[in-house]
């Protein structure tokens, strides 16, 4: 198997098992585009906070369209809303604790991998390997910035 190859099978494997967990859940009303955003807030919610703003950019949508959303997840009680306590003026968004469980829940063959990773290869394979990944992210950026 070649890099094209591996990296299309990761892909590939990571999208069914979302999808497979939200058909063996139910469903709900929770979409896999949902699933999506709640993905994107929490990340952002890790790195310098998630407001709606912020979410439209990243998504290359209205503030309107990324606030129907918000006002959609949280009317599912997984997005809540929370001022900041140094400029009044902001709103941050955060997971409910209900979904930061679920995406915890989904994120479980991830850490798995993770943990394997840094117990089988050493500081310098994975420092070769987060540099690889990085040349990923880097034309990603350059295809759509933010």
């Amino acid at each position: 198997m070649n890099l094209r190859d591996s990296l299309n099978q990761y892909y590939y494997d990571e999208i069914v098992c979302d999808l497979r967990r939200l058909a063996k859940n139910g469903g709900g009303e929770l979409s896999f585009n949902s699933i999506m955003y709640l993905d994107v807030i929490s990340y952002q919610e890790q790195s310098g906070g998630c407001t709606v703003s912020r979410l439209a950019k990243t998504l290359h949508i209205s503030n309107s369209a990324a606030t129907m959303k918000v006002n959609e997840l949280m009317h599912l009680g997984l997005v809540e809303k929370v001022r900041s306590e140094t400029d009044r003026r902001v709103v941050y968004l955060h997971l409910s604790p209900l979904a930061a469980a679920g995406v915890c829940e989904s994120d479980a063959p991830y850490e798995r991998a993770v943990q394997k990773i840094e117990t089988q290869y050493s500081e310098e394979e994975i420092t070769l390997f987060c540099q690889m990944l990085q040349v990923f992210a880097d034309e990603y950026q350059k295809e759509n910035p933010i």
